[in-house]
């Protein structure tokens, strides 16, 4: 495990060459896989969370973020309906992965990226992954 991982949430941003992923409204699953994939990371790495209250959502530093970011993991279903309203924006870019439970969403005609777990993702995350 590396010691070089950066916790950053808003209003913060970071400028260096680490590797840097956003992580908007994870639930405990994501959360948990996440932290498993730290774990085995040698490299260092910037992880952006952004879970605000509905009170403190602060949308122009989450979309300033996404362009800052190597990886974007977007849990849909845990994000509150301000956020919901930037999914469509935030699944269309390159560099967003995202979860829902929803089957009927449109999402799936923008992006191909849609993921189930961090396992089918572990390697752009810093993980190993296992031959």
């Amino acid at each position: 495990m590396t010691d070089k991982i950066l916790l950053i949430t808003p209003p913060d941003k970071v400028r260096n060459k680490a590797k840097s992923c956003l992580i908007i409204y994870p639930n405990e699953n994501i959360r948990n896989e996440y932290q498993n994939i730290l774990a085995e990371s040698t490299s260092a790495q910037n992880v952006y969370l952004y879970n605000p209250d509905s009170e403190n959502i602060d949308i122009e530093w989450l979309l300033d973020v996404a362009h800052l970011v190597d990886v974007i993991i977007f849990d849909i279903d845990n994000s509150p309906q301000e956020v919901k309203m930037l999914a469509s924006y935030l699944v269309s870019l390159p560099n967003t992965y995202w979860l829902t439970s929803e089957d009927t969403w449109c999402y799936n005609k923008l992006s191909r990226n849609r993921i189930y777990g961090l396992d089918t993702i572990q390697n752009l995350l810093g993980g190993k992954i296992e031959t």
